[in-house]
């Protein structure tokens, strides 16, 4: 009994983007420990709630889309529990930003974040509603908006001192790694996409061409990565080891398309959590 209510506590974790909100926290970990910079434990708060926030909406919105029962467990909670979040989405917005100005009040940061927000949330009504012939680059832009969430802060906060090239190219793996896995979601994906009327990469050029992208990328960054090591010092080691590690599971998964998609979505978001080793470093 216990195994099961397990179980179901992992299922509603993912189908309501929990654990992607946690993931970004770590990836937010993971730039601020690469910069050496102590972050208040509000601003993990904040991009939890931005990111589950965003992510909701997003579902939100498909959920409203779809005529008829969705076909995934993740929009279906989103259907029938479609007031309680919208509440609870209402909620955490105004708390996030009534956080957002006590802990930054108006300065570069908190003006950042604003214009990073308004970016995001155009880019995702214009893609769902206006351009959906460019529903092609979905998975690109919600990649680069990720990664550029989870960089942005510990870099204006550490500019001034200056920031060594590696944590650039740091974040350029990063955001391919995530660009992977959103491809390799998309895949997992296609079929109930098409059934629910969702656009996506996979719905604009098919399944073969996002597995030829997929593999392509994943020989980028697996070459990138190692190249990492040459480049830079034994200090950025550390970073380059751990995202060779959520590298390899994502390249597991696409070697491997006849995994179980539920168990294979659920280790794929995990693997994100990987950048809070660096808590056992200090």
């Amino acid at each position: 009994m216990a195994s099961i209510k397990n179980f179901q506590l992992l299922n509603y974790i993912q189908w309501l983007s929990i654990d992607v909100a946690l993931g970004a926290c770590a990836g937010l970990y993971f730039f601020a420990h690469l910069l050496g910079v102590h972050l208040h434990w509000l601003f993990y708060l904040l991009m939890a709630m931005a990111v589950w926030s965003i992510y909701t909406l997003d579902h939100l919105l498909d959920a409203y889309q779809v005529k008829g029962t969705a076909s995934t467990d993740r929009h279906r909670i989103h259907q029938f529990y479609s007031k309680h979040l919208t509440i609870v989405l209402a909620l955490i917005i105004t708390v996030g930003l009534l956080l957002g100005f006590y802990l930054l009040q108006i300065s570069v940061i908190s003006l950042s974040v604003l214009i990073l927000a308004s970016l995001i949330l155009s880019n995702l009504i214009l893609l769902k509603y206006y351009i959906k012939s460019l529903s092609i680059l979905k998975e690109f832009n919600t990649a680069l908006f990720y990664t550029i969430g989870i960089m942005m802060v510990p870099y204006l906060i550490h500019m001034d001192l200056g920031v060594h090239r590696g944590f650039w190219y740091l974040g350029l793996g990063y955001f391919s790694i995530a660009w992977m896995n959103l491809l390799l979601l998309s895949l997992m994906d296609a079929d109930t996409d098409r059934a629910d009327g969702f656009n996506s990469i996979v719905t604009a050029i098919g399944e073969r061409k996002v597995e030829k992208i997929l593999f392509w990328l994943l020989i980028f960054t697996i070459l990138y990565l190692f190249l990492l090591f040459w480049i830079l010092f034994s200090f950025y080691y550390i970073y380059i080891i751990l995202l060779m590690i959520i590298c390899i599971i994502h390249g597991l998964a696409i070697l491997d398309p006849a995994l179980d998609h539920v168990k294979t979505r659920r280790t794929l978001e995990a693997t994100f959590m990987v950048p809070w080793a660096l808590l056992i470093i200090g």
